[in-house]
């Protein structure tokens, strides 16, 4: 993103402002697209119905070639690279479609597909020169070489500053020399492509040497790329994930891809890009699961009544909706937010991605609960999805790390305010601006605050809900600032309960927007559904704001932290009754 992006709404957000120009209307896509779209998600709905056994895939832990070779025929190998490259060059919001209709038919190909294109020639589609773009691209773009990304080593996970792979510029020969390894590799063993990041020293503009990070495009036919044993998986068992090892490999120096030791900023962009398809994969495999449960509760009957007619099966089926609706709305609003042009999505994609798979891992468990017995039997696919869907609250950054990430990235620009304040408040003459400025900003926060656009009146409690808890996040998220200055860093407990909050209140205004979109389009009377269900998701929303954000000021933190200590000291559960 350049320096002319538009301000994140989110961030916004954690400073009092609410940019509802940003999500007002809710996107549509361009009906030019949404018919072509269509058009591919059914040649993809008949070549799987006809072609993928994921029973299959799963028993044999393995893709079979013919099919991974059929969907390169078809062109699904470059859904996002531009048309001039041979890719379909799809919109954010088809591109996460498509995916979702992946992760409904299998978790396995969707993730062998994701690995590819969201983030293993990712990073050269964002910042490739036309060389290397021309280079490779088309090669890309048509499956002829499949891609990888290499960031995660033995020793650096989701501290990926921590990495220790290095590339020694060798000026003399026009190489970089490459040595190392990446753990956990998507397509590791079957790629030919591979963006990777590794240490590089370079001589800062004070002369002094530093350590900082790289991408390189790097192939397997350079020599010295080599793949480790195919790892045993408790689920995705039909995707390849293998370590990665590289040793002496020559790397033209024109492959280095993006500025030197500007490497750090592509990984994260990447990931931030990436998300969108792994949560859109993750809906698509609770959708179908949801569907095959729903047929067999509508037909298995106890006590002389179908399953689907006992109330505690009717909440699971309700809030399974409820909660797919909402991180649709979610997804597709972010998706908007990105083909609309230079805005900052970067806490969007990480609230999408930690909502997605979150509510698709409960959501999957429910549809198992619903059936019973039969869905902990392996000829049924209920165990194969929830195995499946494991993984995502780790892929691409732990749900714990982007709660860190939308916090902290949430709360700096409110920082940096209260360090201005805290410097006038030692020298207050000179601060004098400052702190009436600041003085008016909080009388006025407390008078009367921010609205977002009328909505339809059916939706003017949940408007108010949101009006109301968005402006809490505000003063929850200065007042964990003061108190606890840069220490804040440290408080992962307060930190989680802000970023669930953001979250929160970010999928409140989605599903407010989309519904008054589609109260415009077809009339309240055919929205009646959509309207009750964001008038239940606001008001589960809004509980669980008041309570996080009450949490952040009186918790028991100290003393969670401290029964921790205990318990990793005596290493075991030590209170036997």
């Amino acid at each position: 993103m350049s320096d002319k992006t538009k301000p994140s709404f989110s961030k916004a957000l954690f400073s009092g402002v609410l940019l509802d120009e940003l999500v007002f209307p809710y996107p549509e896509m361009e009906a030019e697209e949404a018919e072509d779209l269509k058009m591919m998600q059914d040649t993809f709905k008949k070549f799987a119905e006809d072609n993928i056994d994921s029973e299959k895939i799963d028993e044999n832990s393995k893709i079979p070639d013919e099919v991974l070779n059929s969907l390169k025929e078809l062109g699904f190998m470059g859904l996002s690279v531009p048309e001039e490259y041979g890719g379909f060059g799809l919109s954010a919001t088809a591109y996460t479609k498509m995916f979702e209709l992946f992760g409904g038919v299998d978790p396995s190909l969707a993730i062998t597909l994701g690995a590819h294109q969201s983030i293993g020639y990712k990073a050269l589609v964002l910042y490739g020169n036309e060389a290397q773009k021309k280079k490779y691209l088309p090669k890309l773009s048509s499956g002829e070489m499949l891609a990888a990304y290499c960031l995660t080593e033995p020793g650096a996970g989701s501290d990926a500053a921590g990495i220790q792979t290095r590339a020694i510029r060798d000026d003399k020969n026009g190489v970089y020399i490459l040595n190392g390894s990446k753990i956990w590799i998507t397509n590791g063993g079957i790629a030919d492509f591979f963006t990777v990041f590794a240490k590089e020293e370079i001589i800062d503009k004070n002369g002094e040497k530093k350590d900082k990070i790289s991408a390189f495009l790097v192939t397997r036919d350079m020599g010295g790329v080599t793949s480790g044993k195919e790892e045993n998986k408790l689920g995705l068992k039909g995707s390849s994930t293998t370590e990665v090892f590289f040793e002496d490999v020559k790397v033209p120096i024109e492959n280095l891809l993006g500025e030197r030791g500007k490497g750090f900023k592509i990984a994260m962009n990447v990931l931030n890009n990436g998300r969108l398809g792994l949560a859109g994969g993750s809906i698509g495999a609770l959708k179908v699961l949801l569907k095959e449960a729903l047929g067999h509760i509508s037909q298995r009957k106890q006590f002389k009544k179908t399953l689907s007619e006992f109330e505690m099966i009717k909440e699971k089926v309700a809030q399974i909706t409820i909660d797919l609706f909402a991180t649709e709305s979610m997804i597709y609003l972010t998706s908007g937010l990105v083909d609309s042009g230079e805005v900052d999505y970067s806490l969007e994609s990480a609230m999408c991605k930690v909502r997605a798979t979150e509510i698709s891992w409960i959501g999957l468990n429910e549809c198992l609960q619903m059936v019973g017995g039969l869905g902990f039997m392996k000829e049924y696919p209920y165990q194969r999805y929830l195995r499946d869907g494991r993984i995502n609250m780790i892929f691409e950054g732990t749900n714990e790390i982007l709660r860190m990430f939308t916090a902290l990235a949430g709360i700096q620009e409110r920082g940096q305010v209260l360090r201005k304040i805290g410097t006038a408040l030692k020298e207050p003459i000179k601060g004098y601006g400052v702190l009436t400025d600041y003085a008016a900003e909080w009388i006025k926060g407390r008078i009367s605050t921010e609205r977002i656009q009328d909505v339809h009146k059916s939706l003017s409690t949940a408007k108010v809900q949101f009006e109301t808890w968005a402006k809490n996040l505000h003063f929850s998220a200065e007042r964990a600032l003061m108190h606890n200055g840069k220490k804040i860093i440290y408080r992962e407990m307060i930190q989680k309960r802000l970023a669930d909050a953001a979250t929160d209140l970010y999928a409140m205004i989605a599903v407010i927007s989309r519904v008054d979109s589609l109260i415009t389009k077809k009339g309240e009377e055919k929205a009646a559904n959509e309207i009750n269900m964001c008038t239940i998701f606001c008001d589960q929303a809004w509980r669980r704001v008041r309570r996080n954000l009450l949490m952040v000021d009186s918790n028991n933190d100290k003393g969670m932290s401290k029964l921790s200590d205990f318990i990793v000291e005596e290493k075991k559960y030590p209170f036997e009754a």
